[in-house]
């Protein structure tokens, strides 16, 4: 069993014992008394004994309360480190209220004491008052008996003091005088006087008996009321110590949720921001005006300066003349591949034998070179040739091809060629070559059927074609 629960039962039977004096307390400022119950010449009785045990039970709960309270103190204050730290926070909480709650009831009782003392005393007092009423009422009752029968020597009535006196001092005398049966019928009648104040007394404390235990059970009823209360409250302090826990757990998760989210809509926004405010001034804004800015300058500085260059004859843009054409042509030599055989072709047989020539057991025996694999070397060299004949076309210094000027007059700065006397001046300085730039040697061996031969007037009226384009 750990510390607070023992400070914590120490506590309860402290609650327990403090319930028992306001029984008590209760019970004192309820107390009746019975004339005659009370002695007239002493303070003692049921009130003063009842007074006592209140004060002392009380002055005990005092130092039991200041001793369980320096108690709790040092164990949340100054206590062993292991059992703060092996304790929970809420028992602490709860004995701390269990201390202050005692000490508020036990100040309470104190003031309930001090009132039920005061309306004791004052009980008390109006039974002494009414008893000595009664004896007085009884001389007063027997004096006047007295000045009835007799009178003085002086013929007046006396005072009922001097009467009652003297009636007590004759009863004295009389007592004297008494026998032994009068005595014993004074004695009972003393005695019935006694047995009837004890039944008085009996009566009383039976009642405030009866009042105790109606009390008691009252008590004890609310103390199983109260043990259910607590059982309920122990058990909702354990639900509510789980679903703690448990919304504790979602608040992390939701927290991390909610972060995120935000984060999320932060980005959103500040897209959404910069595409739809900031991107338009910053990129779309800066472009439409260099858009602005070219368009203008186009058509206020370059179209202007476009027109006055080609109004000037700087700048051209129609076709070229066919003397720059040729001109420019006649610069280097056309390719002309011309048969280098006469004589007509040779037709190929249609039967060909299917038997192997043999040579050297078969495996040396030397074949004739294909027809078929000559004739397409020849169409290679001639669609090489007439590439590099579309290559030679005339070009200005950017590769754009001159075109015919048809009416706009020849620049007079420009040099001027003979096309014809360029041409006959390179035909007879260079040899005639092949497409693959090797020249062509004049033989007396057959032609080659299979090649492709080009008849010189077609080949002029291409070129001159070529020049015209």
């Amino acid at each position: 069993m750990s510390a607070i629960q023992e400070l914590s039962q120490q506590l309860t039977a402290l609650s327990e014992s403090l319930k028992t004096t306001n029984t008590l307390i209760s019970r004192l400022h309820k107390l009746k008394f019975v004339p005659g119950s009370e002695p007239l010449d002493a303070d003692g009785g049921v009130r003063v004994e009842l007074a006592q045990d209140i004060h002392h039970s009380l002055k005990q709960l005092e130092e039991e309360l200041e001793f369980l309270k320096q108690e709790a103190e040092e164990y949340t204050t100054d206590g062993d480190r292991y059992r703060r730290h092996s304790s929970n926070d809420g028992e602490e909480a709860r004995l701390q209220a269990k201390v202050v709650r005692l000490k508020d009831e036990l100040n309470h009782s104190r003031q309930k004491y001090r009132n039920a003392q005061v309306a004791a005393k004052f009980a008390s007092d109006e039974a002494k008052r009414r008893e000595r009423e009664a004896v007085l009422e009884g001389y007063r009752k027997e004096a006047e008996q007295l000045a009835a029968a007799g009178e003085q020597p002086n013929g007046s009535t006396g005072n009922d003091r001097e009467l009652l006196f003297a009636s007590r001092g004759r009863r004295t005398q009389q007592q004297k005088q008494l026998t032994k049966d009068e005595i014993l019928v004074d004695a009972s009648n003393d005695l019935t006087s006694g047995l009837r104040r004890t039944y008085d007394l009996l009566s009383t404390e039976l009642s405030r008996s009866r009042f105790a235990q109606e009390t008691f059970d009252e008590s004890t009823a609310a103390l199983a009321q109260l043990g259910e209360d607590y059982t309920s409250l122990d058990s909702i302090l354990s639900n509510s110590r789980n679903l703690l826990g448990t919304l504790l757990r979602s608040q992390k998760s939701d927290t991390w949720y909610l972060e995120n989210a935000f984060r999320i809509l932060i980005i959103t926004l500040v897209w959404l921001f910069f595409r739809r405010i900031l991107y338009g001034p910053f990129f779309k804004l800066p472009l439409f005006l260099w858009n602005v800015f070219a368009l203008f300058t186009n058509w206020l500085f370059l179209k202007p300066l476009f027109f006055l260059l080609s109004a000037t004859g700087i700048l051209t843009t129609g076709p070229a003349s066919t003397t720059s054409i040729a001109a420019s042509s006649s610069s280097r030599a056309p390719l002309i591949v011309q048969p280098s055989a006469t004589g007509k072709p040779h037709t190929r047989p249609s039967h060909i034998s299917a038997g192997q020539p043999v040579g050297l057991g078969g495996t040396g025996a030397k074949l004739p070179p294909d027809p078929e694999l000559e004739g397409r070397i020849s169409e290679s060299i001639a669609k090489m040739a007439q590439e590099s004949a579309r290559n030679d076309l005339p070009r200005r210094g950017d590769g754009t091809v001159l075109e015919e000027r048809g009416d706009v007059p020849a620049n007079p700065k420009k040099k001027n060629f003979e096309a014809d006397v360029e041409d006959a001046k390179q035909a007879e300085k260079e040899p005639q070559r092949r497409g693959d730039g090797t020249i062509l040697e004049e033989r007396d061996e057959p032609a080659n059927p299979k090649k492709k031969t080009f008849e010189a007037d077609v080949e002029d009226g291409k070129r001159a074609k070529r020049d015209e384009l």
